[in-house]
């Protein structure tokens, strides 16, 4: 994008929040949260992001000024020497003392939030995670390029696997590898997450029955990491013929993300893996057919269960023994955004979203077999982002 294409979206993303925040009656917001302030400013810097309901909005910089400068999309930059100025910038900035103001309380530590709550005594303060999470929810064509171009980084990574896997011990000799590529694409390395203790670095390497061992995290596998202080993704366990090695990796463009998963082994796997592969891959088709805008994606989880039961597939499907209760996850500037696919989920499937898909099945003791696939939501139904071939790549 040129600079005043960028300089326009930015432009759009803060009009869309302000009539947001005016709906809600609030002065302004004010934006801390790395990930937000990139979406609002298009700067990584250590910064506050005003944004008033009405007006330009203000970037008060800790740190660096000269990167925010050349970097950010929006006019208003200045410093900010501690967090006691806040107070006059804002009230400068809006003309005005805000009486309420929104917070991103869903991420906001609660020591700073306290600090807040002594600078404005007398203002209201209100959580806008929900409008700055739905407002991110809905992707532009710029966000969509960037997500499709982070897929094609992704599937250029899938391609390296079987010469790769055909020389790799363990796990972690499959995932240096493999990581090693992805950061010569431009991966940065980093996966950003919005949920509190919730890590992620390039993904998971997880090969036979480690695979199906007791996860930590929200998704449906884990693995065993390499130690009590990181349970989860690639350790030293071996790679076997005949068992089923799960690559789920992430990738990265500009900092939009993308997720896939695959299914890989040294020789034939057992029937009963590739039938439940099969089954993965039909619960995928079968939301790829019945996704459109205004479609429930509570619905959406429903079904996807109705096709694993008619299997008898359903103990184990998303997780053993707790399975998690969602089968897709929204996508974008951060790994866990909206919408969800999941069990009692509520929202209405709009033109413009993303969210992965992927349906996996564990067998405790013996493996994990299944898929994911990066998904948009057009006009005519869901348009898939992956091109790597979905059934297990035998090597």
């Amino acid at each position: 994008m040129t600079s005043d294409a960028i300089r326009n979206e930015i432009r759009h993303r803060v009009d869309r929040l302000q009539g947001m925040l005016r709906e809600h009656n609030l002065d302004g917001a004010l934006f801390v949260q790395k990930v937000d302030v990139y979406y609002l400013s298009r700067t990584d810097q250590a910064a506050h992001l005003w944004v008033p309901a009405r007006g330009a909005p203000l970037l008060m910089v800790r740190k660096s000024i000269e990167r925010a400068k050349a970097d950010a999309a929006i006019d208003q930059i200045i410093s900010l020497p501690g967090f006691s100025d806040l107070p006059r910038f804002i009230e400068e900035n809006n003309g005005f003392f805000p009486g309420r103001i929104g917070l991103e309380m869903d991420v906001l530590p609660v020591n700073q939030y306290r600090i807040y709550r002594e600078l404005f005594p007398e203002t209201e303060m209100v959580d806008v995670s929900m409008i700055i999470r739905s407002l991110r929810m809905i992707k532009s064509p710029s966000e969509i390029s960037a997500v499709s171009r982070a897929a094609e980084m992704g599937d250029r990574m899938f391609q390296q696997v079987p010469s790769i896997l055909r020389h790799a011990e363990t796990e972690t000799d499959l995932a240096l590898q493999l990581e090693a590529f992805s950061r010569s694409q431009g991966h940065p390395g980093i996966v950003r997450t919005r949920a509190f203790n919730m890590e992620c670095f390039y993904g998971h390497v997880l090969a036979g029955k480690n695979a199906a061992a007791p996860r930590t995290s929200s998704g449906p596998t884990g693995g065993t990491g390499t130690g009590p202080f990181s349970l989860q993704g690639a350790g030293f366990g071996k790679i076997l013929p005949h068992e089923p090695i799960l690559v789920d990796y992430t990738s990265s463009v500009d900092g939009y993300v993308s997720g896939q998963a695959r299914i890989f082994s040294l020789g034939e796997l057992p029937e009963h893996f590739i039938r439940a592969h099969q089954v993965m891959i039909e619960v995928q088709d079968m939301i790829t057919r019945n996704a459109r805008p205004g479609v429930r994606a509570g619905d959406l989880y429903a079904r996807a269960l109705e096709v694993v039961k008619g299997h008898r597939l359903e103990k184990g499907f998303m997780g053993y023994p707790d399975p998690a209760p969602f089968v897709g996850h929204g996508i974008g500037l951060e790994l866990d955004e909206w919408p969800i696919i999941g069990q009692n989920s509520t929202a209405i499937l709009q033109e413009g979203m993303i969210f992965a898909l992927e349906p996996k099945m564990i067998f405790p003791g013996e493996g994990v077999t299944g898929i994911e696939n990066v998904f948009v939501v057009t006009s005519d139904g869901l348009k898939k982002l992956n091109q790597f071939p979905d059934p297990v790549c035998v090597c």
